[in-house]
């Protein structure tokens, strides 16, 4: 069977989106940052200093989100191939994986769930986690490791989930 290759560095969000999470971002931040000069400095005691909290958590969730969706994510990809299985992605650390063929004895698939079971030899179990990917690149690469699988003689249990 051919080689089949995923770039997983293209994002997810365009650029209006990536803009309009900054925007709400750095508009709760300075949601806070009023209720802040509010009361201390026009000594507004109608509002207290603790309502800043819900404004700058907001903006800090926000801003992580916004952060995660504008970094530059570098050798993101996933390799099928004749020999093994091979990838690397992840949010914050992420680390290069691969499994051979000739190491499966049997795989996992759930019927619509995004995650693979792989049994190894010596029952060592290796789950593929494919959530973080959109949803047509992950049904492409369980397709494709279904099929090689079949190619590869190898045993596949369908489950309704892992």
């Amino acid at each position: 069977m051919e080689k089949v290759f995923y770039d997983l560095t293209e994002h997810e969000f365009t650029k209006g989106r990536k803009i309009l999470l900054w925007i709400f971002c750095s508009s709760f931040f300075l949601i806070g940052v009023a209720i802040i000069f509010m009361n201390i400095i026009e000594h507004k005691l109608a509002i207290h200093i603790s309502y800043s909290i819900a404004p700058f958590g907001i903006s800090i969730f926000t801003g992580i989100i916004a952060y995660l969706s504008t970094a530059k994510r570098k050798n993101h990809f996933f390799l099928i191939d004749d020999e093994k299985i091979e990838y690397r992605y992840g949010i914050i650390f992420p680390e290069l994986k691969t499994h051979k063929w000739n190491e499966i004895k049997e795989i996992h698939i759930p019927h619509r769930g995004k995650k693979i079971l792989l049994v190894c030899n010596e029952n060592k179990k290796n789950i593929i986690n494919l959530t973080w990917l959109e949803r047509k690149k992950s049904f492409m690469i369980k397709r494709h490791i279904y099929a090689f699988a079949r190619n590869k003689n190898i045993k596949i249990v369908t489950v309704s989930a892992l």
